[in-house]
Order: structure tokens, then C-alpha cells, then sequence
């Protein structure tokens, strides 16, 4: 496997510490620190899924991205474009944007086959790192036209990785869209010896619900698969139900992770511009406290979409979290006009808010620098 490393320099990322209880304070620096000026590197993608691997590094997977060099806000239409995956690893001091193929030709890290004759890529979901191995989940999605909606979710990749290179140390189809509704492989954490992993049921009248599995890490593979239907934990993935307490469609991507004793559920209303929390006792819940958090000030602009908040806390100095969410345009050649526009946007938020606030907060528009 080709592994190409683009190396950029940069300052270390600051943890803050000026968010105040009940305060939405928008943060300036990660974006900076992705995507800094330059030549063959990362320059626009959506997905920002941060995954820890210790106290200073953390890689950060895209999905379809661009790449090369932009100039005074612009990008040139041959400029290399790559669907799939691609790796960042941030360390705190640099920055390294980790694709397949060349500088030339630069192409998705992890590839996959043709899926009943049509063209197919794997797009980066959740995962952790525990032994010098990466676990990571990835959606394999069939492109069956040019269209911008020509393509459908077909099954869920297991992947572990040596944590040196990214070479590949095995691979598993974990479940097909014939298997499960479920698109699982986001929001994993672990909890008294299972890792649970979260996923999500969109349907047909625009809902979609919120589900998870679990697993035990044997022999540094998760092993044992288990679906929750709403009582029981189950080894069928078609027994698996919804999540109780969760009255939002939830994004294809969220984030679910401890904070002291309780579990929260960071998840944008999946059509609007709206980003909640919900909190829970246990991992399966049933998830309550509903607090609207921040609401996109971009989803006022009819010539965007915004989609998908995360949550990134292994950033965040005690009870501080940072939170990101996609920009996309609704006309592709703005892409190229505006550079910026393909890029996450970052705030930060107190989790008293998440825990205690009445109200949702108000953006204080004090840039964090």
C-alpha cells in the first residue's frame, strides 16, 4: 500500500480555558491548524472525526476532500479531488495530511472493490486505538451514476491498523445492508469491558433513530457482537431497536462519549441546523436532559448545507468541550470560488450547559485565536 505524508508545521493546539458557563464562544485556531496555507496538502473535506490516540495526538479522518494549493481564497477546477478517506495526524506541533497514491495523484487511504459492478469507496466512520492498533469503522458506499445522490450505504467495514504506518492488519465486513438497517461505527467508547458502538436508522419518512451494538476486545480484535432491542442485549443485529428518549432524526454522524459518570449524545437534527445534547446513566440509555446547545448560524443560507456536529473531546481543559460541524455548497463551483466554505467551523461550549443550563446559550462572538 502507497502511503503519501504531506508535512506541515504549525503552532500547537491551545486547550482553552475562556468558555463560560451557558457560553457558545466560536474558536478560530483548529481550522487554521487543518488546513494552513501551502501546496499539496489538505485544503476542503467534510466528516471531521477526530480519534484520540493519546494525550497529544489524535488523527482526524475526511471523506471526499480536496487537496493542492489555494490562492487568495481560491482553487484552481484541477485541483486533485479525493472520494473516500483521508487521514490527518495532528500532534499538538504538526500537522501531516496522510493519503494513498501520489503527490501527483493522490487517492483514498483505504480502498475497496467494485460492489455488483459499480464503482465503490469506503467512507471513514469512528473508531479508537488501544496497542499500537487503530480499530476504525468504514462505510463501504456504491456510486451507481454521476449524480450527486447516485450512490447507496452497502455494509460496514471493521478495519485494524498498525498505529506506526496505517498498513492494514486485517479487515472485516461486518455487517450488510441485508444484515441491518443501522449504519453503526460511530460514537464508540468503552465502559466495564465492552466497547459500544453507536449507529444510526434512517428511514423512508426522514426520521432516523439511534441504535447500538457492543463488543469485547479479545486478542486485540472486538469480538462477540451484541445488539441492543430495547431490554436486552441480543446476537442478532436484526433484533437491534431504537434508542429510547431521542425525539430528533440523528445526523449519519454524532458523537457519544463519558463525561464523569454520565454518557452524552452530541447530534444535530439531522435536516436543520440545530445541535443538542442528550445525556444517559448507562450506554444503551434511555437518554434524556435534551439540551438545544448552538443552532448554525450558516443554516440561514439558502446556498449551503451544514450537517453532522461532532464532538472532539479530547481537546477541551476540564469541563470545556469543542464541537465542529460541516459546510458544503449547494452549487459546486462555488467550492472553487470560495475555498472556505469546504471546511468544518469549530465553537467551544461549557458542559454546565449540557448539564445544568435552563436555556440554550447564546454565541458570544468572541472569536477564540
Amino acid at each position: 500500500m502507497s502511503i503519501l505524508l504531506l508535512i506541515v508545521s504549525c503552532q500547537q493546539y491551545d486547550k482553552q480555558d475562556r468558555v463560560a458557563k451557558d457560553e457558545v464562544v466560536i474558536d478560530t485556531q483548529m481550522v487554521k491548524i487543518l488546513f494552513p496555507p501551502g501546496k499539496d496538502i489538505l485544503t476542503g473535506g467534510d466528516g471531521a472525526i477526530s480519534i484520540q490516540i493519546d494525550d497529544n495526538r489524535s488523527f482526524w479522518l475526511w471523506g471526499d476532500s480536496f487537496l493542492g494549493e489555494v490562492v487568495n481564497n481560491r482553487r484552481a477546477e484541477s485541483s486533485p479531488f479525493v472520494m473516500g478517506n483521508v487521514w490527518q495526524l495532528l500532534d499538538g506541533k504538526s500537522i501531516k495530511t496522510i493519503t494513498g497514491g501520489t503527490l501527483v495523484s493522490p487517492e483514498s487511504l483505504l480502498k475497496t472493490e467494485k460492489v455488483d459492478g459499480y464503482p465503490a469507496v469506503l467512507w471513514p466512520m469512528h473508531g479508537f486505538v488501544k496497542n499500537n492498533i487503530v480499530h476504525v469503522f468504514m462505510s463501504t458506499i456504491v456510486q451507481t451514476g454521476k449524480g450527486t445522490w447516485d450512490f447507496y450505504w452497502h455494509s460496514i467495514m471493521y478495519y485494524r491498523l498498525n498505529l506506526l504506518d496505517l498498513s492494514v492488519i486485517d479487515k472485516q465486513e461486518l455487517l450488510t445492508e441485508k444484515q441491518t438497517e443501522a449504519h453503526f461505527g460511530f460514537g464508540v467508547t468503552e465502559h466495564e469491558g465492552f466497547y459500544y458502538v453507536y449507529g444510526s436508522n434512517p428511514q423512508k419518512d426522514f426520521t432516523a433513530t439511534l441504535h447500538v451494538a457492543r463488543a469485547r476486545l479479545r486478542d486485540d480484535k472486538l469480538q462477540d457482537w451484541e445488539y441492543f432491542d430495547g431490554n436486552n442485549w441480543l446476537y442478532d443485529p436484526k433484533g437491534s431497536k431504537a434508542l429510547q428518549g431521542i425525539d430528533i432524526p440523528v445526523s449519519e454522524q454524532f458523537s457519544v462519549f463519558r463525561y464523569d459518570d454520565k454518557f452524552i449524545l452530541l447530534t444535530q437534527d439531522r435536516f436543520k441546523p440545530e445541535v443538542y445534547t442528550f445525556t444517559a446513566d448507562t450506554p444503551e440509555g434511555p437518554w434524556s436532559d435534551k439540551k438545544l446547545i448552538y443552532t448554525i448560524p450558516e443554516g440561514k443560507d439558502s446556498t449551503l448545507f451544514v450537517y453532522n456536529a461532532m464532538a472532539h473531546p479530547q481537546y477541551g481543559p476540564e469541563g470545556k468541550l469543542l464541537v465542529s460541524y460541516c459546510v458544503n455548497a449547494k452549487n459546486t463551483p462555488d467550492l472553487y470560488k470560495n475555498a472556505s466554505i469546504y471546511k468544518p467551523r469549530f465553537f467551544w461550549i461549557s458542559l454546565d450547559t449540557v448539564f445544568r443550563s435552563p436555556d440554550p446559550p447564546v454565541a458570544s462572538g468572541k472569536p477564540l485565536r
